[in-house]
């Protein structure tokens, strides 16, 4: 049985992934679509060389290229929302009294000098 051809299998162009890579912003993002970069990349690697290039696990390079499979590169893409706000928007957006901040400066250590204040 031959290596099997890795680059043969990815829809998108090595050009594609290179650009993606730029654009992309999340690091955690960024390592997963790097996978499939080298594996477009280099014709003949294998999962276990991409593992080392990057310095990541042989199973977290499997788990990314099995996502890959299964949905292609918005399938590498983290689908969490972030949690939910403490504040919502009419409480965020509120003046302040100087009295009001002055307390919450005082309580958090904030001291005022001159105009400004420091942080201790």
């Amino acid at each position: 049985m031959g290596i099997l051809r890795y680059d043969r299998l990815i829809k998108e162009s090595k050009e594609e992934l290179e650009e993606l890579l730029k654009k992309e912003r999340d690091v955690r993002v960024h390592r997963r679509i790097k996978v499939i970069y080298l594996l477009k990349k280099t014709p003949k690697i294998q999962l276990k060389d991409v593992s080392e290039k990057l310095d990541i696990n042989v199973q977290t390079v499997k788990k990314y290229w099995g996502l890959y499979k299964k949905g292609g590169i918005e399938n590498l893409k983290l689908k969490y929302k972030g949690r939910i706000p403490r504040l919502n928007k009419e409480e965020f957006n509120k003046e302040l009294s100087i009295k009001t901040i002055s307390y919450w400066c005082k309580k958090l250590g904030i001291k005022k000098k001159g105009q400004t204040f420091k942080y201790q």
